[in-house]
């Protein structure tokens, strides 16, 4: 479940969107559905991301085109398992690339006849599993699983891929429990059937058969729109994978979605809830102790980037984020711990880094090591918090110890001076790296520097840190430049 809350907010309207958690629900107060639509950002120019192309899924126009067939409703159990069989020989070839994001980006290619099965996930037993096997000949179907819906095709990028598997010589493909577990609930999916990438020739189409057991299958949501970033049911899951890096957890989704849901029709109802459910996720507990923790850290460790207002680009904050925020997902049992490990394990592997070593260098006194951290990070320590962190070197002249200086690099970057000011800055800054994936100064930025950024920073700061007032994640949301990334 995402429970957020707004530490370091200040306005005192009554409209201003609250994010709260009551119990183990989290909830928003004191909607303000009325907000104005100026055009705050400016048209941008063409733009992709670095794994985007303009590849899209082949037009509705037969049975093995997105969104191909439709996995009936129901419940299948083990006892009474989905079965469909079907021949990828002669179908079209909808997808020729595929891609993906495990640890790193990945492209195969896949240039052959491929089928295309819509479904919606709505529940999942203890031995759920998707199964896909060839029936004869030498047929080894890579199978991978998308997280979309088909409205006059789609983008073939990273972004769709949630799960995928590729089929031995046994030409037997399976996503096991632990896959089918990753996958969200109530979101529109597709299972591709596709060539295999090792042979576009012998073995690159066949027959086959699904096997789907101890699932169950809904209907997904209707989107009234050709932009997959207006369908609640891509909307929500995109806000995971944009600011906590990892796919939606069910009582999270259930909750965000119906946020919006229960709009109904009401178009200012639903702008409104769009804005501050997707500004919850960055003032939600798990960004603060993840994605928020990494701004701080290399800010109290290399002050702002050389001529730069901040402190860190968004390839360094996309890996670190990712890292620190390993299989967290708050409130769920133990997230506290997994946290406190990754950030550790994440603080001594930030330490040894060259670039850190030249910043601090090992024969640095105690002394010097702390106090150059609190210039850096521009706060003033009180007398108490500069000795504790002095003291976790010991007794010893130096900072040679690697455990003490991840120990105090935290410490500094989790100060509350600290947080709350580069609260305003960070948020503005997760604009860029969340909605248009990119650093403020590259482009299809106008002027290639930071004047958007500054911009946005003091009209939040003029704002008091309200961003409903600011018109700052509204003005994001409805970007061309934002809204470029989902279009068909």
């Amino acid at each position: 479940m995402l429970a957020s809350h707004i530490p370091g907010t200040k306005s005192s309207d009554r409209n201003k969107a609250v994010s709260s958690v009551e119990g183990p629900k989290a909830r928003l107060e004191n909607q303000n559905s009325s907000i104005s639509t100026p055009a705050l950002l400016k048209k941008q120019s063409e733009f992709l991301l670095p794994h985007q192309n303009n590849d899209t899924l082949a037009a509705l126009a037969g049975t093995d085109d997105c969104p191909g067939r439709i996995i009936p409703e129901g419940t299948y159990t083990e006892a009474n398992p989905f079965i469909e069989t079907g021949n990828t020989t002669g179908a079209n070839d909808t997808i020729t690339r595929m891609r993906w994001f495990a640890s790193c980006y990945y492209a195969y290619e896949v240039p052959g006849p491929d089928h295309i099965y819509s479904f919606m996930l709505t529940g999942r037993g203890p031995n759920a599993q998707i199964k896909v096997s060839r029936t004869s000949g030498l047929y080894q179907p890579d199978v991978y699983i998308l997280n979309s819906s088909c409205k006059g095709g789609i983008k073939n990028d990273v972004c769709g891929v949630v799960q995928m598997t590729f089929s031995g010589s046994n030409g037997i493909a399976t996503f096991p429990t632990f896959a089918i577990n990753t996958l969200p609930l109530n979101v529109p999916l597709l299972l591709v059937i596709d060539s295999t990438r090792f042979n576009f020739q012998a073995g690159s189409s066949g027959p086959y058969q699904i096997q789907i057991q101890d699932v169950s299958i809904g209907q997904p949501m209707p989107c009234p729109s050709t932009n997959l970033i207006d369908c609640t049911g891509f909307f929500v899951p995109q806000q995971y994978s944009d600011f906590l890096g990892r796919p939606a957890d069910d009582a999270g989704l259930a909750f965000w979605s119906n946020e919006i849901v229960e709009c109904g029709t009401d178009e200012s109802c639903i702008e409104a809830k769009r804005i501050n459910v997707s500004a919850a996720f960055y003032l939600s507990i798990e960004f603060q102790e993840t994605g928020f923790l990494v701004y701080r850290m290399y800010k109290a460790s290399f002050g702002n980037l050389p001529g730069s207002p901040v402190p860190i680009r968004f390839q360094e904050f996309l890996s670190d984020t990712q890292e620190i925020g390993r299989n967290v997902v708050v409130k769920q049992d133990g997230w506290e711990q997994v946290l406190e490990n990754n950030k550790q394990f994440f603080a001594i592997k930030f330490v040894r880094q060259t670039r850190f070593i030249t910043a601090f260098p090992l024969t640095l006194t105690p002394t010097q090591f702390v106090d150059r951290l609190f210039a850096n990070a521009e706060i003033t320590s009180g007398p108490t918090k500069r000795d504790d962190a002095i003291n976790e070197f010991g007794a010893a002249l130096t900072t040679i110890d690697d455990e003490a200086r991840a120990r105090v690099v935290l410490r500094v970057a989790e100060s509350a001076s600290l947080a709350r000011k580069e609260f305003n800055r960070a948020f503005v800054l997760m604009q860029y790296f969340g909605y248009l994936r990119r650093n403020p100064n590259n482009a299809p930025e106008p002027t290639l520097d930071f004047q958007g950024y500054n911009f946005w920073l003091n009209k939040l700061n003029q704002f008091n840190g309200n961003f409903i007032e600011a018109e700052m994640v509204k003005a994001f949301l409805s970007s061309d430049e934002y809204r470029r990334r989902f279009a068909p």
